[in-house]
């Protein structure tokens, strides 16, 4: 009789080893989502690119119902001004707030709005104007980013984006609104904020203001409008609805997001820029048939979508490939256009890199010391590369 009491206790004491691993791996895995080492900066970055995000959206949509109704817009990008200062002079302040002694590399400076000219007078109104609006209308996160009360703080607020960047120490790099075209056409666009130390992005957030949920093709998409995607370094890449909430979503209540392992040519999709300004889209169309791609369907196998939304729609699984070649010898991205959009890729288990193959580095200044940029997922990236190489080769 003894025996079977034996048995019985000795899998008792197994089944409870096994049931103390089992919580154990479920507290770590619970640790990574809630209490990473970026928890305050990934509030902060978030609430703040969703108070930029309401900014812009706005200021964008009011700029589309101008046109519609036959009113004529300035040819002098005055509307992109307002919303660049006024984002940008958001953001810095929220950052400055909660991490005082961080730096932060910025795409605007305050001095031509302190010229006293009756433009930059105008300019700074407006400012001021579009920021009390949006500070009312987000006033659930004043206490988290704090407030802009007079164009002596917005000044202020603005320059703290003056850092020059560099390999050393810890700052954020900003975009107020990347894409300017999609901006103002009422497309799409984006608030992108990154987190850098020692030249090594550890947290990217994008607010995406008109970016549908699901992606299919150019003219097929829908779902949900506004898009938060935020990253994290070793914990992950997450998607969240932009304005479901004025709060902020702790990642475990987030989508976590993958990018695919998809390599057929048959199915690859590849975003690309709308403005063939930004990258050659005729050596592009030679890459995508080297890889495999079929004249007859290689139309439908692209996407164009303006700024870092193009991270987003890649890291979420809806896309496979992102090109953005070089249209000159002498043209440097700014690290704002891909800090973000670079470990949201990394994070979601994708790669990315300059022409050549090699990895960004954000540790040289405002400028990456690179030519172009290549993201897809890690089973198609090397044939990427190798067939950009090829094209690129043939065109020298």
């Amino acid at each position: 009789m003894a025996r079977p009491k034996f048995i019985f206790l000795l899998l008792s004491v197994v089944a409870a080893v096994w049931l103390s691993k089992f919580f154990k791996i479920a507290q770590s895995l619970k640790m990574v989502a809630v209490d990473h080492l970026y928890a305050k900066e990934l509030k902060i970055a978030s609430l703040a690119v969703k108070r930029a995000s309401v900014l812009t959206k706005g200021l964008s949509d009011s700029i589309v119902e101008l046109s519609k109704s036959g009113t004529q817009i300035k040819n002098d990008k005055s509307p992109v001004t307002v919303g660049d200062y006024a984002s940008q002079a958001l953001i810095n302040k929220a950052i400055k707030l909660s991490f005082p002694d961080d730096n932060i590399v910025g795409e605007e400076d305050s001095l031509s709005l302190k010229d006293g000219s009756e433009e930059a007078n105008a300019l700074s109104k407006r400012i001021l104007d579009l920021l009390s609006e949006t500070q009312q209308k987000t006033g659930k996160s004043s206490e988290d980013l704090g407030e802009l009360k007079d164009l002596k703080e917005v000044y202020e607020s603005i320059d703290f984006g003056n850092y020059e960047g560099g390999s050393k120490g810890r700052f954020w790099a900003l975009d107020p609104i990347d894409g300017t075209k999609g901006f103002l056409r009422g497309d799409q666009f984006a608030v992108c904020l990154a987190l850098i130390e020692d030249g090594k992005v550890v947290l990217g957030v994008i607010g995406c203001p008109n970016l549908p949920e699901h992606i299919v093709l150019n003219d097929k998409q829908s779902g949900t409008k506004g898009g938060l995607f935020s990253a994290v370094k070793g914990v992950g890449s997450f998607y969240t609805p932009l304005f479901e909430t004025d709060e902020f979503v702790p990642l475990k209540d987030q989508e976590k997001i993958k990018m695919t392992s998809e390599t057929s040519s048959a199915t690859l999709k590849v975003v690309e820029g709308v403005e063939k300004g930004h990258s050659s889209h005729s050596t592009q169309s030679q890459i995508k048939l080297k890889l495999g791609f079929s004249e007859d369907t290689v139309a439908q196998q692209t996407i164009n979508l303006d700024s870092q939304v193009k991270y987003c729609v890649l890291a979420k699984g809806q896309a496979d490939i992102y090109l953005r070649l070089p249209v000159s010898d002498t043209y440097r991205e700014k690290i704002w256009d891909h800090a973000a959009g670079y470990i949201l890729i990394y994070e979601s288990g994708g790669q990315v890199g300059d022409i050549g193959g090699q990895a960004l580095d954000f540790g040289k200044g405002r400028q990456l010391d690179s030519k172009g940029v290549i993201a897809a997922n890690k089973a198609i990236f090397p044939k990427v590369i190798e067939a950009v190489k090829d094209v690129l080769s043939q065109d020298a």
